[in-house]
């Protein structure tokens, strides 16, 4: 598949802090942008497998797993993924990076 360039408006600050993100975890800004689309709109479709374990292995959304577990939402999920002996997918790295982040922002502040 050929790459495109494309045009985003960010902010500044947005842009400044990316771009150091990246330096300082040895990427780009282009690939976490990349990584994050991918992750979002990734909507593959496992014919013949199992559901949970395909989410659990993370080829699945968890919209589509819910829809192609049968299951009513995301609880019920990780209910079956329990009785099946599976975990959730890991989210991506900066995603958990970020969430620590803003742990330790929350924790300061209190």
């Amino acid at each position: 598949m050929a790459n495109r360039n494309t045009t985003l408006n960010l902010p500044e600050s947005l842009i400044a802090k990316t771009k150091a993100y990246a330096a300082a975890h040895g990427t780009s800004m282009t690939a976490i942008i990349r990584e994050h689309l991918e992750a979002v709109t990734d909507e593959v479709e496992v014919p013949e497998s199992d559901p949970l374990q395909a989410y659990a292995a993370g080829l699945l959304s968890r919209r589509v797993a819910i829809r192609d577990a049968g299951v009513r939402d995301y609880a019920e999920l990780l209910v079956a993924l329990g009785d099946a002996g599976l975990t959730p997918p890991w989210p991506p790295e900066h995603e958990i990076e970020n969430q620590a982040a803003m742990f330790v922002r929350i924790w300061n502040a209190a």
